[in-house]
């Protein structure tokens, strides 16, 4: 049933796990940009990339979520402590959909995933390679989201969102079925275009895939929704960490 997908069923840890099917989230909106040796801490292939990113925000985002996929690699794979961040890079593959880790002089590619919504990121790896996805929306009560569902969304996903007067459980339906969508869509390698009008139950069903969320509340009272959608593994879950826990292991 439909019921499910609204409970917060997805395990929210303060404390990285160190394990391979952790999602570890960040506050990233303290992050300077300015005060980072960027060919430190890049690949010329993410520099070139941040480099063409156009607000403040957008490069404190991607610099982020490059942090922690590295420091990912650096503590949850053995043999990669001792790796230059910026020989680890992070390029999107066009063949497959997916973003993918190398490491300079070795034929390891890593698959990974990252998500990202008004300074609040997420990274994770996915080293079995197995179809995985997962997604971050801040919550917000200012966007006209029944609007936009009766556009957009499935009648049967309308009706979820609009069988309530109250704003807020409106905002936090229609928000929980877009990162489903999302993260559907980075699972499956389908372009998220594809998956608004159906009904995301019934694609998670029909495709057996799981998937399950959670909320978290940011540094300013912000509310952000996060779903993971996983063909195999049921046991992933999310670890905050602060700047200071990031700082710790990677040294700027």
């Amino acid at each position: 049933m439909s019921s499910t997908y609204f409970e917060n069923q997805l395990a929210v840890t303060p404390a990285l796990a160190n394990n391979s099917h952790c999602i570890a989230l960040l506050n990233a909106t303290s992050l300077n940009v300015s005060k980072f040796d960027l060919p430190r801490y890049l690949s010329p292939f993410e520099l070139n990339v941040i480099n063409r990113r156009k607000t403040p925000q957008a490069k404190q985002e991607y610099l982020a979520t490059r942090l922690v996929l590295k420091y990912l690699v650096k503590t949850v794979l053995t043999g990669y402590a001792c790796v230059k961040l910026c020989d680890i890079s992070s390029e999107f593959n066009s063949n497959n959909n997916k973003l993918e880790l190398h490491i300079k002089n070795t034929t390891e590619v890593i698959s990974c995933c990252v998500s990202h919504s008004h300074g609040f990121i997420g990274a994770a790896l996915n080293v079995a390679a197995t179809p995985f996805g997962f997604d971050i929306e801040k919550v917000s009560l200012k966007r006209p989201f029944n609007k936009l569902a009766k556009h957009f969304y499935h009648p049967a996903e309308v009706s979820l969102i609009t069988n309530t007067d109250n704003i807020t459980t409106q905002a936090q339906h229609f928000f929980r079925i877009w990162t489903l969508k999302e993260a559907l869509a980075k699972a499956t390698s389908r372009p998220i275009a594809q998956l608004l009008s159906p009904n995301v139950f019934n694609e998670l069903n029909n495709a057996q895939f799981t998937a399950c969320s959670n909320t978290v509340i940011g540094a300013h009272n912000e509310m952000f929704d996060i779903s993971v959608v996983a063909k195999k593994s049921t046991d992933w879950r999310c670890s905050i960490m602060t700047i200071n826990d990031l700082r710790s292991a990677i040294t700027f």
